[in-house]
């Protein structure tokens, strides 16, 4: 009598997933064929593949299995099943989960050890599903206040280096400059240039870096501003405050007629467009005007 895993082409691929009935899988643990691929499945937890279409794979090799000859599985089915099972596992394994939060919408995320980062508006973090404890390591994409709890050391992947702590809390913006600021403990910052130093950060301390140079400032605030719902800047080329904007609020801005190097100092706050608009426009000198449908904003002189 032909088993499930030799007739049905998904078989093998919902049990890795573990999808399997409890009648299966009680019916499938009976059998010689899952002791050598249960074997197989936990080998293959230390290896890594491409990406594949296990599903189709494994179609392939059923339609080579089905013959008229002895139903038995020979030396190179088995090898061929088993490559699939290993990729497969492999690249399940050493898969990332990933948040994402939308313009103007902010998600607090809890890391297997407890950790917590508070992800702005506009961003993401992502981090391997499997193996936390081996590897405290996650990637972000725009902007998060880190609280982390003491351990091995915990590394942050951002497009500008590496930050590495052991337990304390700091903010992270990787928008178009880089800003990092220490609220409590240590943090060290590895740049990609091979050429820079390492440099360290305690409470209190905040590095923010260009294409061109990096500053080392000190601050007093004893939480990131956008945790409070608002934007501050000191001196900042107007086309940043609005790329801040931009991240607050599902908008856009025509700025041909206007100069956006010039320096801001000066705020908004993230719960209300017009009012963002007037303080961060009138001061500056320049008028505004939406079009019809409120989501364009054309600015002039």
């Amino acid at each position: 009598m032909m088993k499930n895993y030799e007739t049905d082409e998904t078989f093998l691929g919902r049990w890795i997933a573990g999808e399997l009935s409890e009648e299966e899988r009680i019916t499938f643990e009976k059998t010689e064929a899952y002791k050598e691929f249960s074997i197989i499945n936990k080998e293959s937890q230390l290896l890594e593949g491409p990406d594949i279409d296990t599903e189709t794979a494994l179609k392939i090799v059923k339609e080579r299995l089905n013959t008229k000859k002895p139903k038995v599985i020979k030396l190179w089915q088995s090898i061929a099943i088993a490559s699939i099972i290993i990729i497969s596992a492999g690249v399940f394994l050493n898969s990332s989960k990933t948040y994402t939060t939308e313009i103007g919408k902010t998600q607090t995320i809890i890391l297997p050890d407890g950790s917590a980062v508070d992800l702005n508006a506009n961003s993401s973090l992502s981090h391997k599903r499997f193996f936390w404890n081996n590897s405290r390591e996650v990637s972000l994409n725009g902007e998060g206040y880190f609280t982390v709890t003491k351990g091995d050391d915990f590394k942050v992947n951002t497009s500008k280096g590496i930050v590495s702590v052991l337990g304390t809390r700091f903010n992270i913006k990787d928008r178009s400059i880089f800003n990092l600021k220490c609220y409590e403990g240590k943090v060290s910052f590895k740049s990609n240039d091979v050429t820079a130093d390492d440099i360290i950060l305690s409470k209190g301390m905040e590095i923010s870096l260009t294409d061109i140079e990096v500053n080392k400032n000190t601050f007093i605030e004893e939480n990131p501003n956008w945790k409070n719902g608002s934007s501050y800047f000191t001196g900042q080329p107007l086309r940043m405050v609005l790329e801040e904007l931009m991240n607050y609020y599902p908008i856009t801005f025509e700025t041909s007629l206007i100069n956006t190097d010039r320096l801001f100092t000066g705020s908004f706050i993230h719960t209300d467009l017009n009012t963002a608009l007037k303080t961060t426009l009138v001061p500056m000198g320049i008028t505004y005007k939406k079009d019809k449908t409120g989501k364009k904003i054309m600015l002039s002189k």
